[in-house]
């Protein structure tokens, strides 16, 4: 089978998702919550309901697959009602037995320890399956031992899986044993049989392990030549490995069977494989035996706990199945994602697919260095900044130091995305303002500030007028770019060498990075020119210095806050809200020429603070500035104003700084610099605007 549409609405976050297809599998990726593992919910409850008749799916939704049979099939609910009805069209015609024409087999290989999806969908058919077993041996009934329709396969079954597979006669089938499991030879197999089983009355299953329960103990070729006897030999016996999975299947979930154990490549057993060994041995397994042609088969994240290196190995188990069975898989590994054709990947966010323009977009922007994931990651952020970076170390640091110092910064929030080279930063961000339909964010681009950063900065492309800022916007029509930033790394205090995102710690930090890379590979210095080993010993320091970084105290990152301050001013430098909040003194703030925001000039206690000089006379202090802790002795009045505001909560001490919980107008521009910078100081000379021009300047023209 093969899904050609599908739309669900109503399910969980799942509101009017709908997409159509056209190709060897699906693949769902997003980052966690994306909706991903509902749609599977949502696509098994369909299923479920479809195979026992119910009605009661109180989501809408409209499902159509080609069977290999090329039939045509479409089935919907229109409404989100309960026990409504579904109507069916088998090639365009309207037939009230769906029955013949749904998936012979529905498959679930879930990663995790997650039971909901189970109980909810799987487990009643579990049930009546393992009734209808006991009911045949309890009144002699014979059954055929077929797999119930809906398959929850998981963890209890690897043994049966790699015997089934090493009793294949199929080339592929050996070689996954040998190439991807590096299992050599099976050595032998034993059973733990049912004491009791001779209670049991007849049925396929039973017949099968009448055969093989004569011994608990087998090597492996004694019990292949038990069970493959050549139909020319005594009774005509012979078991394809299939029926041995639904009869090994069967026998354990009743009780007949109580074990499988297999010892192989001389005395390792399955619990020497790795967890992701067993997931890709359940993953083949289930695709060879556990279902027929026109099968659904919905892996939840099968690459997890997979290495890196066998995370492609899951697509190349597809390669036999896909033609005949619809896999559908969820992931967001990069791995996965890179072995994947653009036209399988549905990149899904907050319940939705991201638009395919969207996602045309930026991959013609990033293909060159990011693959689906981080396309998917990008266009998923639900961040109000996103901050643009040149490698990966710059991306680990930033990370780390926000993880200490958020507490100074409550109301600051961004991802970051590593660009992998300086030159690629601009026209990625060139290229989303152009589009248009990117612009509901700040962007940030964070140069290395070194000779590289420094030409990438200044050769073109951001307006030179916001230099002194520390910060310039994208140039052109700056009303039109106001949601493009960029800006070199400040260097500490006392630093005036090149400064890469290593320097913003103390030196003795990259030196103990550096005499690790030394200490750990001596071959560095093995048949290599200098150069090479000059970089390769670089690279390894920075990478030794990002991994260690995780643990350093907040204090190792005190340089970061300069760097924190300049987001957060650019944070506030466009803020969206005209309305100023309750206090003394509030008022709608209208948006026009007057209304420049203002910031304070650069001093020496670390605090930022964004303003607007309103009806000539007084300062409106936004949301998220910040004040400095401590009032010197002759700011009498600051003081008492001060301890008015924190009484009445709008101001917030955040460890060493204050920082308003609301907007506030002062009286004068002089009378809110005091307060912030907490000593006597002249408000005309301290507030300038992004030209670096004082506030008297626009005193002495009115």
């Amino acid at each position: 089978m093969k899904i050609k549409h599908l739309k669900i609405d109503g399910y969980k976050n799942l509101q009017n998702i709908k997409f159509e297809h056209n190709s060897d599998f699906i693949s769902l990726i997003g980052n966690n919550g994306s909706g991903k593992s509902n749609l599977l919910e949502a696509i098994s409850i369909i299923f479920r309901n479809l195979y026992t008749l119910q009605k009661d799916i109180d989501f809408a939704f409209y499902l159509e697959y080609e069977t290999t049979q090329k039939d045509i099939i479409q089935i919907e609910k229109k409404d989100k009602i309960k026990n409504t009805n579904i109507s069916f069209l088998i090639n365009g015609k309207s037939d009230i037995n769906i029955r013949p024409y749904l998936p012979k087999k529905v498959i679930a290989i879930y990663s995790g320890e997650e039971k909901r999806l189970w109980k909810k969908c799987y487990q009643p058919f579990f049930d009546e399956y393992i009734s209808n077993v006991n009911k045949s041996h309890n009144e002699g009934i014979n059954l055929t031992s077929y797999l119930p329709p809906m398959l929850y396969i998981n963890k209890y079954f690897w043994d049966v899986c790699l015997l089934c597979l090493a009793l294949s006669d199929l080339e592929d089938n050996q070689n996954f044993l040998k190439e991807t499991l590096n299992i050599e030879k099976i050595n032998s197999i034993s059973f733990e049989f049912d004491p009791n089983i001779k209670n049991y009355k007849d049925n396929l299953t039973l017949e099968f392990i009448n055969i093989i329960k004569n011994k608990s103990h087998y090597t492996f070729e004694e019990f292949k030549q038990l069970v493959k006897q050549e139909e020319t030999k005594n009774n005509n016996i012979y078991y394809f490995s299939d029926d041995i999975f639904k009869y090994l299947y069967t026998a354990q979930i009743t009780g007949v069977v109580k074990t499988t154990n297999l010892n192989f490549n001389e005395n390792l057993t399955i619990e020497n494989l790795s967890e992701g060994e067993k997931k890709l041995l359940l993953i083949k397994a289930s695709l060879e035996f556990a279902a027929q042609e026109d099968s659904l088969f919905l892996l939840d994240e099968p690459d997890a706990h997979i290495h890196v290196n066998n995370k492609s190995k899951i697509i190349d188990s597809f390669k036999n199945y896909k033609d005949n069975r619809q896999i559908i898989i969820t992931t967001h590994s990069p791995t996965i994602t890179q072995c994947i054709e653009d036209k399988s990947l549905f990149m899904m966010n907050e319940g939705k697919f991201i638009p395919k323009d969207q996602q045309g977009i930026i991959h013609h922007l990033t293909a060159e260095f990011w693959g689906p994931y981080q396309q998917t990651n990008f266009l998923g952020s639900n961040k109000d900044i996103i901050l643009l970076v040149e490698g990966k170390h710059d991306k680990v640091h930033i990370q780390n130091a926000y993880s200490k110092l958020k507490d100074e910064y409550p109301s600051l929030s961004f991802d970051i995305f590593s660009i992998n080279s300086e030159s690629k930063i601009k026209p990625l961000m060139v290229g989303l303002y152009e589009a248009g339909t990117f612009i509901n964010k700040k962007y940030i681009a964070i140069y290395d500030n070194d000779k590289a950063g420094q030409e990438a900065i200044n050769k073109g492309g951001f307006d030179k007028e916001e230099q002194n800022l520390g910060y310039r916007k994208l140039t052109k029509n700056k009303v039109e770019h106001h949601n493009f930033f960029a800006l070199l790394l400040p260097k500490p205090e006392g630093f005036t060498s090149n400064c890469t995102i290593e320097n913003m710690f103390d030196s003795e930090k990259y030196k103990e990075a550096y005499a690790k890379a030394l200490q750990d590979n001596s071959n560095y210095f093995l048949n290599q020119s200098i150069e090479d080993i000059h970089n390769e010993i670089k690279e390894k320091s920075k990478s030794n210095l990002a991994e260690s970084s995780k643990d350093f105290s907040k204090d190792d990152f005190k340089n970061f806050r300069a760097l924190f301050d300049l987001i957060l001013t650019i944070k506030n430098s466009q803020s969206t809200d005209n309305k100023v909040a309750e206090n003394s003194k509030s008022y709608n703030v209208e948006e026009n020429t007057e209304h420049v925001l203002y910031h304070i000039a650069k001093n020496t206690f670390g605090v930022t603070a964004t303003a607007k000089y309103i009806n000539n006379k007084e300062m409106l202090v936004l949301k998220d500035s910040q004040a400095r802790k401590d009032c010197v002795a002759s700011g009498v009045a600051t003081k008492q104003l001060r301890d008015k505001l924190i009484e009445d909560k709008v101001l917030e001490l955040i460890k060493d700084k204050y920082i308003f919980t609301k907007n506030y107008t002062f009286d004068s521009p002089s009378a809110a610099a005091c307060l912030i910078l907490g000593r006597p100081t002249n408000g005309w000379k301290s507030w300038v605007n992004e030209k670096k021009e004082q506030l008297d300047k626009l005193r002495k023209t009115n």
